[in-house]
């Protein structure tokens, strides 16, 4: 039977145990609830979409959006995330070990500021 990404990504947070969660479970359940578009939009970030792979060997939230006259690309796997920001075609990213979901709004910001 065929069973949509929200519920695969909903079933596999509630197998797991709360103290077992990770900032990818996190962010997960912020994509679930809502809550991860509306806090990047809190960033001035635009245009937010995000795309989820679920398959058995890749996890990965993809967004992307716009900052200012920058396009934004993010990409969050279990145990690392990437930054690109570029005027025409954010390639050249910045990786980072995933530390907690705050650590992600921290790190655009920083990058934000920056340019």
């Amino acid at each position: 039977m065929f069973t949509t990404k929200k519920k695969k990504i909903q079933r596999y947070l509630e197998q797991k145990p709360d103290r077992d969660k990770c900032a990818f479970d996190h962010l997960l359940s912020d994509y679930l609830d809502g809550s991860l578009k509306k806090d990047l939009e809190e960033l001035n970030i635009r245009r937010v979409e995000i795309h989820i792979d679920w398959l058995d060997d890749i996890k990965c939230i993809g967004i992307q959006g716009r900052y200012q006259q920058y396009y934004l690309d993010l990409q969050i796997d279990p145990t690392e995330l990437s930054i690109s920001l570029d005027r025409d075609e954010p390639d050249e990213d910045v990786i980072y070990p995933l530390e907690s979901k705050e650590q992600v709004y921290n790190l655009l910001s920083a990058a934000f500021k920056a340019l």
